[in-house]
């Protein structure tokens, strides 16, 4: 009963539990694991700067025929801005996405790359090297390995982002940064959200995500939270005790994460604790009163009260008295609500 009511009470506040045994856990969350791009951030990422290497000038059609179909917050930044410049995407071929890394595809038969600079190897390339230090996620496109342009975009931290993760800590839950993004970028956000740097994971890939939550279980006192987009984290969020997809992102991560956020806002994972705490007291409360009930009627039923009686065509009241409490209490949920 508590948690179908529970379950009513999350739609209601933008919050989807899955399953029964997610709700049960977010109350024991001790440490909360977050992405960066797309989950502490906007997400809406614009271009700070545009350095065109050499005189190809098919860079930026071939750059938006590989980026269009994307849903990486970057890769739509990308294509967002080339739309307004007038640009006319390119025909690419054989266009494949590799999570973690980029986006590849053939045009005129050379193989063209857009992605991180570590993929393609272009970190100490001097302009690259300007915006990595600007602290700019820096995305850089190849032909058959030859640079040819570079972007620098700058995102923003979502406006809830530090009193959800203020709040957090005040729980004592411990709150880690895990990125694919450059360390500068990645630790300038946690240096605004006052994420200590110990706990603070750049450059990674899916893999590397996985590795650091199966790291944070061997410790059986931790309890794992796992917050993203979903943009190439379904593996991280598939690993952790609860895994909160936020709705924006891929069908892949939403079908791997425990809870769904509907609302693109970071106080969704606190209405997910606050509801899970609340629920798991209210079963608790009707398992007390089920048992000092029972405990009682045997009682009852076995003579011990020799001078309490009930008339036999009051006896099925007994089932009421029994029953009314636990919905009553389940009911409470119903105008569950929480300003943050």
């Amino acid at each position: 009963m508590v948690t179908v009511v529970a379950g009513g009470a999350a739609s209601k506040n933008g919050v989807v539990f899955k399953t029964a045994v997610a709700l049960e856990s977010a109350r024991k969350v001790t440490h909360a694991v977050f992405d960066k791009t797309g989950t502490l951030t906007a997400g809406e990422l614009s271009i700070a700067e545009e350095i065109l290497l050499g005189a190809n000038l098919v860079a930026r059609p071939v750059v938006f025929g590989l980026t269009s179909n994307s849903k990486h917050p970057v890769s739509m930044a990308i294509s967002s801005y080339l739309v307004s410049k007038g640009i006319k995407a390119a025909e690419v071929e054989n266009v494949r996405a590799l999570p973690g890394q980029g986006v590849e595809g053939t045009y005129g038969g050379q193989l063209i790359r857009c992605g991180h600079t570590r993929w393609l190897s272009l970190q100490n390339l001097p302009e690259a090297r300007r915006l990595l230090d600007a602290r700019l996620t820096v995305f850089g496109v190849t032909v058959e390995g030859v640079p040819t342009a570079l972007f620098g975009l700058h995102d923003r931290i979502r406006p809830e982002a530090r009193r959800v993760l203020a709040e957090l800590k005040k729980r004592k839950i411990a709150i880690s940064i895990v990125s694919g993004d450059d360390a500068g970028a990645t630790d300038a956000v946690a240096a605004e959200l006052a994420v200590p740097i110990t706990n603070v994971r750049s450059k990674c890939t899916p893999g590397d995500k996985q590795e650091y939550m199966a790291a944070l279980a061997t410790d059986k006192r931790v309890h794992t939270l796992f917050c993203s987009d979903g943009t190439n984290d379904a593996i991280a969020l598939a690993c952790a005790d609860v895994g909160v997809h936020m709705s924006s992102g891929s069908d892949v991560s939403q079908a791997a994460a425990d809870v769904v956020l509907l609302r693109p806002a970071l106080t969704g994972v606190l209405v997910a604790l606050d509801l899970s705490r609340a629920a798991m007291h209210r079963v608790s409360l009707n398992f007390a009163w089920s048992f000092v009930y029972n405990l009682f009627a045997i009682l009852f039923a076995a003579g011990a009260f020799v001078n309490a009686r009930i008339p036999p065509q009051y006896a099925r009241l007994g089932e009421i008295v029994s029953v009314l409490p636990v919905i009553l209490v389940a009911l409470q949920l119903k105008w569950f609500r929480r300003d943050y």
